[in-house]
């Protein structure tokens, strides 16, 4: 049994299909009509060319519906166009002989075997040929643009539709990788706090708080595609005055911002990967002075991060720096919404680590 949606499909291609052949019957008559008109007028004698008309158009619509849906399709679309060439001219040649049977049978009966009483005009088969090739081209031509129009208008319908696919995936791939940040940042965190309770510091309070104002922020602000670039920096200086507490002096932590952030938008958490990292791996005890040394450029929408820090050489496991859940994270992410506008350069050297990412911000007020 059909369903509703089946039977409306059918409704319509059906519906499409009586179109089609109204457009191609409206299309004969007219050229029948205009094809009768003209040469009768060149003839005088109507009578005949009806007679004509009649017998010579099935030869037309059987060359123009072979050309539209036989040769050209399975040979011009498909890149033979030797072949094409070749059937090409045994359909022409097969046509002129067809018309010039059908002229010599028509107006030989028509004249009674007197030919001497034939009007010069409809004995001239080349200018018969003509006429009935300026109907053929013309109906091929007019299928030919309906075709390509088609083809256009189905290309760019299939290409919003990939690009709304794209989006779609991609919006959702930017929220799960967007999901997996506040697990991660909150690991390592949390992390920091349990060192603190353990040697039972009196600054873990105050790292509790410096916390709870950025998970705050992760919770409640980052939800939108782009955030304010001057309170993500704000809440990133948040985030270095925890690692400033959990290490005191035991670290030598050097910040830089230049430039104006306002009307600068950017992902939110983006850079966040990269603060943990230079201290995850730039501060250990194995490392006897142990920095992390942050610079922010801003000039106009183009930004620039500089992070360098410490790194033991003979630490194996600071291999895994580029490797991370996080910045594997950050990698994708900048695919997704910097794509070719983003330089990211990672440089383990051997005594310290060194990242660079650029990027060409949005400016908040080009926004219609």
């Amino acid at each position: 049994m059909l369903t509703a949606t089946t039977q409306v499909q059918q409704s319509f291609m059906m519906s499409k299909g009586w179109i089609k052949a109204g457009q191609h019957f409206l299309f004969w008559t007219i050229a029948y009509l205009f094809f009768i008109l003209f040469f009768g007028r060149a003839n005088r004698d109507y009578h005949t060319t009806i007679i004509f008309a009649a017998l010579l158009f099935p030869l037309a619509i059987g060359t123009g519906y072979f050309l539209n849906y036989y040769l050209i399709p399975k040979f011009l679309f498909n890149g033979k166009r030797a072949q094409f060439a070749l059937f090409l001219f045994y359909t022409i040649v097969l046509t002129f002989w067809c018309e010039t049977l059908i002229s010599l049978f028509v107006f030989t009966i028509v004249s009674d075997f007197q030919f001497h009483k034939l009007d010069p005009a409809s004995f001239d088969i080349v200018f018969l040929l003509v006429g009935l090739y300026f109907v053929i081209i013309a109906f091929v031509a007019i299928e030919q643009v309906k075709r390509a129009f088609f083809i256009a208008r189905e290309n760019t319908r299939l290409e919003k539709q990939q690009l709304e696919t794209n989006l779609k995936l991609k919006e959702s791939e930017l929220k799960l990788l967007r999901a997996q940040i506040h697990p991660h940042f909150l690991f390592n965190t949390l992390n920091n706090l349990y060192g603190l309770t353990l040697e039972k510091s009196d600054l873990a309070p105050e790292l509790v708080l410096k916390l709870a104002a950025l998970m705050d922020y992760m919770l409640y602000e980052c939800n939108h595609p782009k955030v304010s670039l001057a309170n993500e920096l704000k809440h990133l200086q948040n985030y270095l005055e925890i690692e400033r507490i959990r290490y005191g002096d035991k670290l030598q932590l050097d910040f830089l911002q230049k430039g104006e952030t306002e009307k600068l938008e950017i992902a939110p958490m983006l850079l966040l990967a990269f603060f943990e990292n230079a201290f995850k791996h730039g501060v250990s005890k194995s490392i006897q002075k142990p920095f992390v040394s942050i610079s922010i450029t801003i000039q106009q929408e183009h930004f620039k991060l500089m992070i360098k820090n410490s790194r033991n050489p003979n630490d194996t496991q600071q291999e895994t720096y580029t490797q991370g859940i996080g910045l594997s994270n950050v990698r994708k992410r900048l695919e997704l919404i910097y794509p070719n506008a983003y330089q990211l350069d990672i440089n383990p050297k051997e005594n310290t680590f060194e990242v660079t990412l650029e990027l060409k911000l949005n400016d908040a007020s080009n926004k219609n």
